[in-house]
């Protein structure tokens, strides 16, 4: 029999043979999900039972694993508190993510706060509309570096008052704007083999505040549930028509609704999960999964109840999930992150989730414990929380070591 450290590589080879064939951006066709092995069952299979059926299996899911990770795993580039060369930040930071490995990339791509979100060595112009931003000089020419999908946090400046002053009139001017920037993605970028998914922030924190717990919800909750689910429905009817408009193009934009207080349905507290998605189609949920990330079985259980609630369709089909944002502090017992990257990145790929996108390239959170706070361009790594798979002196971290190792070998670095 194999070791169990043997098994562990072949099950994340025969979670992959499992796994939809893969379309051109690199992620998973919509057609049903095969059954799935839960990671008892896997361990108590015989050798032969995984070893079999893997190698054509494989084939047919991606050409290597190393393939795998790049299309499948990436990084998030906003705010990081340093950088590391003289390049525009935004550019440093797209072109970091790609020599490390990965092809998958996720920004903010607001037009009021890009001078904040990437303030190093840029200048940016005045910029009032998402379509401006996309034809800024910057974003030009991340659009056209080698990603194979890229995740934007988009907001439009109708969506501003979308709780304050909801109604159709700010609705259509939502749409209006999306359709917008649609066009001109489409008209200057719409021969690249790219995909594009345009989502919100956590949308558990927009609906109640940033950090507000609902144990006692408001007494408005239900109206507020409500007026987000028209909210993403009118971002989700400018993709779905402006896709529709343009049905020969390589370039292809999904909108997804991210979530991010799960676990809180399991407690009878009101949640997005619950009582947004419901109410609205989307192309795909995008988790951030910060409370569901204890254990492999508690993520897989967040997945599940996304699942249960949520209705996708459009070109991923149903039940699709990705992990928008996953991160681990290095300050935070250092020597444990290898395991919990595997046990975590194993249920992740269990479940079929499209996408892992890590939170962060370079760290943009400081260490509240150090007062005063530093101000950026931080070099002390003591000063920072470690959200980060590059330092501030350009070293890897050990997440870094984690998933440099993933996108360039397709296995995990010994331990």
């Amino acid at each position: 029999m194999p070791t169990e450290s043997q098994l562990i590589g072949s099950s994340d080879r025969l979670l992959a043979a499992r796994a939809l064939r893969p379309s051109h951006h690199g992620s998973v066709a919509g057609r049903a999900r095969p059954p799935l092995l839960t990671r008892r069952e896997f361990f108590t299979m015989s050798a032969a039972a995984v070893v079999l059926p893997l190698v054509p299996a494989l084939a047919a899911a991606f050409a290597t694993e190393t393939e795998f990770y790049r299309d499948w795993l990436g990084t998030t580039l906003v705010e990081g508190q340093y950088h590391l060369t003289d390049r525009p930040n935004l550019l440093e930071g797209a072109e970091r993510m790609l020599a490390l490995g990965t092809r998958v990339g996720k920004f903010w791509f607001e037009p009021h706060r890009a001078a904040r979100d990437y303030p190093w060595n840029s200048a940016w112009p005045e910029m009032r509309t998402l379509r401006d931003l996309a034809a800024s000089p910057y974003w030009r020419e991340v659009f056209a570096l080698p990603f194979r999908t890229m995740f934007l946090e988009t907001h439009s400046p109708a969506e501003g008052g979308w709780n304050s002053d909801p109604g159709p009139a700010r609705e259509a001017r939502i749409r209006a704007e999306w359709e917008e920037l649609l066009a001109f993605l489409y008209a200057e970028h719409g021969d690249l083999p790219l995909t594009l998914v345009l989502q919100n922030w956590e949308g558990d924190w927009q609906l109640r505040g940033l950090g507000v717990l609902w144990d006692d919800p408001p007494a408005d909750w239900r109206e507020r549930c409500a007026r987000y689910a028209r909210r993403l429905a009118a971002r989700q009817a400018a993709v779905t028509a402006m896709r529709a408009a343009h049905p020969g193009a390589r370039l292809r934009v999904l909108h997804a609704a991210e979530v991010n207080r799960v676990a809180d349905q399991w407690r009878g507290i009101p949640t997005l999960t619950e009582h947004v998605l419901p109410h609205v189609e989307l192309d795909l949920v995008s988790y951030s999964c910060y409370d569901a990330m204890d254990d492999g079985a508690t993520l897989t259980r967040a997945i599940d109840t996304i699942r249960r609630f949520a209705r996708t369709a459009g070109p991923l089909g149903a039940g699709a999930v990705c992990l928008g944002e996953i991160g681990i502090p290095e300050m935070a017992r250092p020597e444990r992150i290898p395991a919990r990257w595997r046990e975590l990145l194993a249920a992740a790929r269990a479940a079929q989730v499209h996408w892992v996108v890590q939170w962060a390239l370079y760290c943009n959170e400081s260490d509240n414990r150090h007062q005063p706070q530093p101000k950026p361009s931080v070099t002390d790594p003591a000063r920072l929380q470690g959200f980060w798979l590059l330092r501030p002196d350009g070293s890897l971290s050990e997440t870094g070591r984690v998933f440099s190792a993933l996108w360039q070998t397709g296995s995990f670095p010994p331990s």
